[in-house]
């Protein structure tokens, strides 16, 4: 078996879920035992390695290798995964069946870590040159508030770019959109549903409101970005109201906005008011999560030095973009070049048989050796 791929089987045994918000406890709602997985194999190596955290359940781990190069890489990719209930394969077993590995984190982004791992241990035990200085982040809470990279980013590291490790079938997304959610909600003046004409219906006010922003949201497609297509927004969540049988006195809705580069939250939110001008009643709070789009030039130093470790491993990615976004998001905005890189087909992550193909990872090390030495 491949060293990378043994050591996406330990990762992939230690539980990492992310409580995405939910007030649950226990340590498989955390990144800790992983972070002192990589902790301790990095340590064995004599790297210089770190777990830095403001929660100790929630922690990042840290590693330089200073080599005297004037250039330096962060490879960065998270440790903590989505949900293992409702999955139709044991979770934290990875087995390998007709070439695939299974399990929770195998395709996001445990893989992605175990080739950093794995590449780093190579250059290391073999003795080659480094070709830059390395940087390495493992990150917690990226699949729900990116507060790992948020964290790393307050550390004002020096990098020249970073990768940020992702499913992308091993090609290089040099621009992704960005993302921003927040409530909206609309008052009202609760009363028995007897005597409606005693209140005033949150719920109904808020229809006009939803109405309007589907006209708004429709209109986004005007504004298109050559390679990242329009700006996109989504209504996924309302509730509202006490009872069946009173007048409710609040409703509120739940919106998710993909950015485009350039955009962020005030720039929506104007649009949204002119939207909602002829409305007099509702508010609009501050977004709970912003994390902007993401564009690096292809003929970019990232995107070039990528793309020439492929082709020493032979392998020529596409060079493509991505409507989701990803810790590159708070990387680049941080001044970091970012882009995102990594084994695994991003069809397969999050599911209830998640897996990745065993040759991704095999040759996805390759390619993060050929990144890091020497020629």
């Amino acid at each position: 078996m491949h060293r990378a791929v043994a050591l996406a089987r330990e990762l992939i045994a230690i539980p990492s879920v992310n409580p995405m918000g939910k007030n649950v406890s226990g340590e498989i709602y955390s990144e800790k035992q992983i972070a002192a997985f990589i902790h301790t194999f990095l340590h064995a190596l004599a790297v210089d390695v770190r777990i830095e955290s403001v929660d100790p359940n929630h922690p990042n781990v840290i590693a330089i290798i200073d080599a005297g190069k004037a250039e330096t890489v962060l490879l960065e990719a998270h440790m903590d995964t989505v949900s293992h209930e409702n999955m139709s394969i044991s979770p934290f077993d990875p087995k390998i069946e007709n070439g695939l590995l299974f399990g929770r984190g195998s395709c996001d982004t445990k893989s992605a870590l175990a080739v950093y791992l794995y590449a780093v241990e190579q250059m290391l035990k073999q003795g080659y040159s480094w070709k830059r200085n390395l940087l390495l982040a493992a990150v917690h809470d990226e699949e729900y508030l990116f507060g790992g990279a948020r964290q790393l980013a307050q550390m004002n590291l020096n990098a020249t770019f970073a990768l940020a490790g992702e499913p992308t079938s091993l090609n290089i997304i040099h621009a992704h959109k960005g993302v921003c959610r927040f409530l909206l909600s609309t008052p009202g003046k609760s009363a028995h549903a007897a005597l409606p004409w005693l209140g005033e219906n949150a719920i109904y006010k808020m229809g006009e409101v939803i109405k309007r922003l589907e006209a708004y949201a429709q209109r986004l497609v005007e504004k298109n970005h050559a390679e990242l297509g329009p700006a996109t927004m989504n209504i996924g969540r309302i509730w509202g109201g006490e009872t069946v049988n009173t007048v409710p006195s609040s409703c509120t809705i739940e919106i998710d906005h993909r950015l485009l580069p350039g955009d962020n939250y005030d720039s929506i939110r104007t649009a949204i008011e002119q939207e909602l001008q002829e409305i007099a009643e509702y508010r609009l709070d501050p977004p709970y999560l912003e994390a902007p789009g993401v564009y690096n030039d292809k003929n970019s130093l990232a995107c070039c030095e990528l793309l020439s470790a492929c082709q020493a491993a032979g392998w020529t990615p596409a060079l493509k973009t991505a409507h989701y976004a990803t810790d590159a998001s708070i990387l680049n905005a941080a001044g970091i070049p970012t882009i995102v890189f990594g084994p695994g087909d991003i069809e397969k992550a999050h599911t209830a048989a998640e897996c990745i193909a065993v040759r991704d990872i095999e040759k996805a090390a390759e390619i993060m050796l050929a990144l890091l030495r020497a020629a």
